[in-house]
Protein backbone atom coordinates (compact mmCIF):
# COMPACT_ATOMS: atom_id res chain seq x y z
CA UNK A 1 0.00 0.00 0.00
CA UNK A 2 1.67 3.37 -1.09
CA UNK A 3 1.22 6.32 1.18
CA UNK A 4 -1.85 7.79 -1.07
CA UNK A 5 -3.37 4.58 -0.27
CA UNK A 6 -3.00 4.78 3.07
CA UNK A 7 -4.06 8.41 3.70
CA UNK A 8 -7.36 7.48 1.59
CA UNK A 9 -8.25 4.64 3.93
CA UNK A 10 -7.49 6.82 7.02
CA UNK A 11 -9.98 9.24 5.58
CA UNK A 12 -12.42 6.29 5.27
CA UNK A 13 -12.22 5.27 8.46
CA UNK A 14 -12.71 8.70 9.97
CA UNK A 15 -15.53 9.54 8.14
CA UNK A 16 -17.48 6.40 9.47
CA UNK A 17 -16.70 6.67 12.56
CA UNK A 18 -17.34 10.51 12.75
CA UNK A 19 -20.97 9.22 10.30
CA UNK A 20 -21.40 6.78 13.05
CA UNK A 21 -21.17 9.47 15.65
CA UNK A 22 -22.85 11.85 14.66
CA UNK A 23 -25.95 9.67 13.85
CA UNK A 24 -25.16 8.33 17.87
CA UNK A 25 -25.41 11.97 18.71
CA UNK A 26 -28.61 12.44 16.82
CA UNK A 27 -31.07 9.69 18.44
CA UNK A 28 -29.40 10.30 21.96
CA UNK A 29 -30.80 13.82 21.92
CA UNK A 30 -33.85 12.93 19.59
CA UNK A 31 -34.92 10.74 22.63
CA UNK A 32 -33.71 12.64 25.50
CA UNK A 33 -31.80 10.20 26.23
CA UNK A 34 -28.74 12.97 26.89
CA UNK A 35 -28.69 16.25 28.37
CA UNK A 36 -29.34 19.09 26.05
CA UNK A 37 -26.60 21.81 25.68
CA UNK A 38 -24.86 23.99 26.50
CA UNK A 39 -24.40 20.79 29.08
CA UNK A 40 -20.85 20.35 29.90
CA UNK A 41 -19.58 17.21 28.41
CA UNK A 42 -16.26 15.29 28.94
CA UNK A 43 -15.13 12.86 25.73
CA UNK A 44 -12.76 10.06 27.95
CA UNK A 45 -9.66 8.93 25.37
CA UNK A 46 -10.50 12.21 23.59
CA UNK A 47 -7.75 11.06 20.70
CA UNK A 48 -8.42 13.20 17.88
CA UNK A 49 -11.41 14.94 19.94
CA UNK A 50 -13.74 13.83 17.39
CA UNK A 51 -16.80 13.15 19.66
CA UNK A 52 -15.86 16.44 21.85
CA UNK A 53 -15.93 18.83 18.58
CA UNK A 54 -18.98 17.21 17.39
CA UNK A 55 -20.81 17.83 20.38
CA UNK A 56 -19.08 21.71 20.63
CA UNK A 57 -20.69 22.57 17.38
CA UNK A 58 -23.89 21.38 18.73
CA UNK A 59 -23.48 24.02 21.32
CA UNK A 60 -22.11 21.54 24.49
CA UNK A 61 -19.28 22.71 27.16
CA UNK A 62 -16.65 20.02 25.97
CA UNK A 63 -13.77 19.22 27.83
CA UNK A 64 -11.45 15.67 27.03
CA UNK A 65 -8.75 13.55 28.59
CA UNK A 66 -6.02 11.38 27.21
CA UNK A 67 -2.62 10.01 27.86
CA UNK A 68 -1.41 10.66 24.56
CA UNK A 69 -0.06 14.45 24.91
CA UNK A 70 0.07 14.58 21.13
CA UNK A 71 -3.39 13.28 20.73
CA UNK A 72 -4.08 15.93 23.22
CA UNK A 73 -2.41 18.59 21.50
CA UNK A 74 -4.04 17.51 18.21
CA UNK A 75 -7.50 18.09 20.03
CA UNK A 76 -6.43 21.56 20.97
CA UNK A 77 -5.47 22.39 17.14
CA UNK A 78 -8.49 20.99 15.21
CA UNK A 79 -11.15 22.57 17.81
CA UNK A 80 -9.27 25.94 17.61
CA UNK A 81 -9.33 25.68 13.53
CA UNK A 82 -12.82 24.93 14.09
CA UNK A 83 -13.56 28.35 15.78
CA UNK A 84 -14.62 26.84 18.78
CA UNK A 85 -13.68 26.19 22.47
CA UNK A 86 -12.92 23.12 24.56
CA UNK A 87 -10.36 22.39 27.66
CA UNK A 88 -8.58 19.00 26.84
CA UNK A 89 -5.97 17.88 29.41
CA UNK A 90 -3.34 15.18 29.27
CA UNK A 91 -4.63 12.29 31.99
CA UNK A 92 -5.43 8.73 33.04
CA UNK A 93 -8.91 8.34 33.32
CA UNK A 94 -9.27 6.05 36.10
CA UNK A 95 -7.75 9.29 37.99
CA UNK A 96 -8.76 12.85 37.42
CA UNK A 97 -7.93 15.00 40.17
CA UNK A 98 -7.69 17.89 38.01
CA UNK A 99 -11.85 17.82 38.00
CA UNK A 100 -13.58 18.42 41.17
CA UNK A 101 -16.65 15.88 41.67
CA UNK A 102 -20.13 16.61 39.76
CA UNK A 103 -17.95 18.92 37.31
CA UNK A 104 -20.07 17.32 34.03
CA UNK A 105 -23.17 16.74 33.24
CA UNK A 106 -22.73 14.14 30.32
CA UNK A 107 -19.38 11.59 30.19
CA UNK A 108 -18.73 10.64 26.38
CA UNK A 109 -16.61 7.30 26.35
CA UNK A 110 -14.69 7.84 23.06
CA UNK A 111 -13.91 3.76 22.23
CA UNK A 112 -11.88 4.21 25.44
CA UNK A 113 -13.01 1.37 27.55
CA UNK A 114 -12.49 -1.06 25.83
CA UNK A 115 -8.33 -0.39 25.55
CA UNK A 116 -8.44 -0.56 29.43
CA UNK A 117 -7.68 -3.50 31.23
CA UNK A 118 -8.48 -5.84 34.34
CA UNK A 119 -8.86 -3.61 37.74
CA UNK A 120 -8.30 0.05 35.79
CA UNK A 121 -11.42 -0.77 34.26
CA UNK A 122 -13.57 -0.54 37.50
CA UNK A 123 -11.24 2.62 38.40
CA UNK A 124 -11.98 4.20 35.25
CA UNK A 125 -15.87 3.64 35.95
CA UNK A 126 -15.37 4.69 39.27
CA UNK A 127 -13.98 8.14 38.28
CA UNK A 128 -16.05 8.92 35.66
CA UNK A 129 -19.10 8.70 38.13
CA UNK A 130 -16.85 10.81 40.20
CA UNK A 131 -16.77 13.80 38.03
CA UNK A 132 -20.65 13.61 36.82
CA UNK A 133 -23.22 15.23 38.87
CA UNK A 134 -25.63 13.87 40.33
CA UNK A 135 -28.08 12.43 37.55
CA UNK A 136 -25.90 12.83 34.55
CA UNK A 137 -25.19 10.74 31.66
CA UNK A 138 -22.88 8.14 31.07
CA UNK A 139 -22.64 6.97 27.15
CA UNK A 140 -20.41 3.93 26.75
CA UNK A 141 -19.47 2.93 23.39
CA UNK A 142 -17.35 -0.11 23.39
CA UNK A 143 -16.56 -3.37 21.61
CA UNK A 144 -18.54 -6.41 22.91
CA UNK A 145 -18.00 -10.14 22.32
CA UNK A 146 -16.17 -12.39 21.71
CA UNK A 147 -13.77 -11.99 18.42
CA UNK A 148 -15.20 -13.41 15.39
CA UNK A 149 -12.07 -14.33 13.14
CA UNK A 150 -10.47 -17.36 13.73
CA UNK A 151 -7.04 -15.90 13.56
CA UNK A 152 -7.94 -13.44 16.40
CA UNK A 153 -9.49 -16.45 18.83
CA UNK A 154 -6.43 -17.76 19.01
CA UNK A 155 -5.29 -14.66 20.52
CA UNK A 156 -8.63 -14.06 22.74
CA UNK A 157 -8.51 -14.93 26.79
CA UNK A 158 -12.02 -16.06 27.16
CA UNK A 159 -11.55 -15.87 31.12
CA UNK A 160 -9.91 -12.61 31.10
CA UNK A 161 -12.09 -11.14 28.08
CA UNK A 162 -8.34 -9.80 26.48
CA UNK A 163 -7.73 -9.63 22.79
CA UNK A 164 -3.95 -10.02 22.74
CA UNK A 165 -1.62 -8.49 20.24
CA UNK A 166 1.79 -9.69 19.80
CA UNK A 167 2.10 -10.72 23.11
CA UNK A 168 0.54 -7.80 25.00
CA UNK A 169 -3.02 -6.84 25.90
CA UNK A 170 -4.40 -5.15 22.72
CA UNK A 171 -8.53 -4.56 23.66
CA UNK A 172 -10.91 -6.11 26.25
CA UNK A 173 -13.68 -7.62 24.89
CA UNK A 174 -16.42 -8.95 27.18
CA UNK A 175 -20.43 -9.45 26.65
CA UNK A 176 -22.54 -6.59 26.76
CA UNK A 177 -24.15 -8.41 29.80
CA UNK A 178 -20.76 -8.16 31.78
CA UNK A 179 -19.79 -4.54 30.99
CA UNK A 180 -23.39 -3.24 32.20
CA UNK A 181 -22.67 -5.32 35.18
CA UNK A 182 -19.38 -3.09 35.40
CA UNK A 183 -21.16 0.26 34.77
CA UNK A 184 -24.12 -0.90 37.65
CA UNK A 185 -21.07 -1.75 39.86
CA UNK A 186 -19.72 1.89 39.87
CA UNK A 187 -23.18 3.38 40.51
CA UNK A 188 -24.99 3.81 37.81
CA UNK A 189 -27.96 3.36 36.66
CA UNK A 190 -28.67 1.58 33.52
CA UNK A 191 -31.03 3.33 30.88
CA UNK A 192 -30.59 2.19 27.08
CA UNK A 193 -28.87 -0.42 25.02
CA UNK A 194 -28.08 -0.85 21.33
CA UNK A 195 -25.80 -3.35 20.10
CA UNK A 196 -24.17 -3.08 16.43
CA UNK A 197 -23.40 -6.39 14.74
CA UNK A 198 -20.02 -6.17 12.48
CA UNK A 199 -17.87 -8.95 11.05
CA UNK A 200 -14.80 -8.46 13.74
CA UNK A 201 -16.76 -7.92 16.88
CA UNK A 202 -19.63 -5.80 18.02
CA UNK A 203 -20.39 -2.59 19.53
CA UNK A 204 -22.41 -2.20 22.45
CA UNK A 205 -23.61 1.56 22.99
CA UNK A 206 -24.56 1.90 26.49
CA UNK A 207 -26.44 5.07 28.12
CA UNK A 208 -26.44 5.16 32.07
CA UNK A 209 -27.81 7.81 34.89
CA UNK A 210 -25.72 8.74 37.58
CA UNK A 211 -27.58 7.56 40.68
Amino acid sequence: MDSLDADIDYRAQYDRRLAGWIATLDRLQLECLIPAPPARLLELGCGNGMVAIEAARRGYQVGGVDLSGEAVAWTRERIAAANLAGTFLQGDVCAMPFFDAGVFDLVVDGNCLHCIFGDDRARALNETYRVLRPGGTFVVSTMCGEPKPEAMRDRFDRASGILFENGSPHRTLKSAEAIEAEVARAGFRLVDRTISVNPWWDHLTLVAAAR
